[in-house]
């Protein structure tokens, strides 16, 4: 994902990027801040449901409340980056918090940028065992549409 222009340096969000955020099949996101630099990530369906996580061993858990940890990607690009699956063997949900600049031209969000022109991009990064699924081992993430903050 080459599409970015600006700084690279980001080590955390702003407060005002926590929150709920939507997509356009009314998929929600919660954000919220914690101790240490981590953040709590909520994915629920338009019903306002969890979805089901199906971990290595059969066992289970839902998308309340999942590690988030402000990384970079492979290209060094600032990414909010949640486990999806069993920590630290992934599959991850990786977000990146862009600035539209119209004409389909995006940039890395500043803490400036006016918050309604600021999306959340998804990507999901792959786990050490799901490199032979079509949907890497996260069902529930797709489609990747990208998420719009709910402000009043």
């Amino acid at each position: 994902m080459e599409i970015f222009n600006s700084t690279k340096k980001r080590k955390s969000i702003p407060k005002s990027w926590c929150g709920q955020w939507t997509d356009k099949n009314g998929k929600h996101l919660i954000i919220r801040s914690t101790l240490h630099d981590f953040y709590s990530v909520t994915i629920l369906d338009k019903k306002g449901n969890p979805y089901e996580i199906k971990l290595l061993g059969d066992e289970k858990k839902e998308t309340k409340k999942l590690t988030g940890k402000f990384t970079k990607d492979t290209n060094g690009n600032p990414i909010l980056q949640v486990e999806a699956g069993s920590n630290e063997i992934g599959p991850t949900y990786d977000l990146y918090f862009l600035t539209t600049m119209g004409e389909d031209k995006l940039k890395l969000s500043r803490n400036a940028d006016a918050l309604e022109k600021i999306i959340i991009k998804p990507n999901v990064g792959m786990g050490l065992y799901d490199d032979w699924e079509d949907d890497l081992g996260v069902p529930w993430a797709f489609p990747l549409d990208d998420f719009k903050k709910e402000v009043d």
